[in-house]
């Protein structure tokens, strides 16, 4: 298993270049704001989620993007994909950010970026009470969904407010080209003690910590957001393979997201992640 950590930008674009990207540790991992890649920062060749991938073996690694729209419903996406120039104009508008990523075929791979900067990118739009995610590659999408909601209002017919801490995604490879990336349905029954249960999207439920909890500041908190319960105040992604690679070797790492079922995707991450974010900005360096 792997962890990646990174940084969400939805104002300044950085000055970073993905040619000039070095490795630590077997951590690689390149994150740029979406409106970065959009309006002309380098963001190219391998670290370019949206660039053409090689057909693929046991242990190459590949990009993947994972877009934040602050004040999206899961309506608005439609068939907006951050990969075609005609729906990039309105996702940066819109104040879309992403991250990218790049897991090897056939890892699981566990992946976030921090707490602090989910909220920097739901406040850079004035109102958003929801923020929703997909994740992409080339010209793949996967559905999308819901990461926070900051009223019960956000959604129609209501939805408990919540910080989403966990998601996971399949990625299905036929002969070692991307398919399909699907969300699977972990369900709720690994929620610590106080999550809440709240409805994603497509009828799928996931743990989330709650408004109250996450946003209090103090010395009479529940959570003590200056450790590891920041974790379930922050998304963590599981992402795992299925199918086939180039040689049809088949692919076995999605077998273990059903595992994952007994745990909480957070909390089966968090030692391997708390420094997740310094070696991704020392790999940044």
């Amino acid at each position: 298993m792997r962890l990646t950590g990174g940084q969400i930008s939805g104002g300044q674009i950085p000055k970073l270049s993905c040619k000039n990207m070095r490795a630590t540790t077997s951590l690689i991992v390149c994150v740029l704001a979406l409106a970065a890649c959009l309006q002309g920062v380098s963001c190219t060749g391998l670290y370019d989620p949206c660039a053409s991938q090689p057909e693929l073996a046991k242990g190459d690694g590949f990009t993947i993007g994972l877009a934040y729209y602050p004040g999206g419903a899961l309506s608005d996406w439609g068939t907006l994909n951050p990969c075609k120039t005609a729906d990039r104009t309105n996702l940066t508008a819109a104040g879309v950010a992403s991250m990218t990523f790049r897991p090897k075929l056939d890892d699981m791979t566990f992946f976030r970026g921090s707490e602090a900067e989910e909220t920097e990118v739901l406040a850079s739009v004035a109102g958003a009470d929801i923020m929703t995610v997909v994740a992409y590659a080339g010209g793949v999408r996967s559905e999308p969904r819901i990461v926070r909601a900051t009223s019960s209002s956000a959604v129609v017919g209501g939805i408990q407010p919540g910080r989403v801490n966990s998601l996971t995604l399949v990625a299905r490879f036929d002969e070692g080209r991307l398919q399909y990336l699907q969300w699977h349905d972990l369900g709720c029954g690994s929620c610590a003690r106080g999550d809440l249960c709240i409805e994603v999207g497509g009828g799928y439920t996931s743990c989330a910590g709650s408004e109250t909890d996450c946003g209090c500041t103090g010395d009479n908190c529940a959570l003590d957001l200056t450790g590891s319960d920041v974790l379930r105040c922050q998304l963590t992604l599981a992402t795992a393979m299925s199918g086939t690679d180039k040689y049809s070797v088949p692919l076995g790492s999605a077998s273990q997201i059903a595992r994952l079922g007994h745990y909480s995707v957070s909390g089966a991450a968090g030692g391997a992640g708390a420094g997740a974010l310094g070696l991704a900005r020392a790999a940044l360096g």
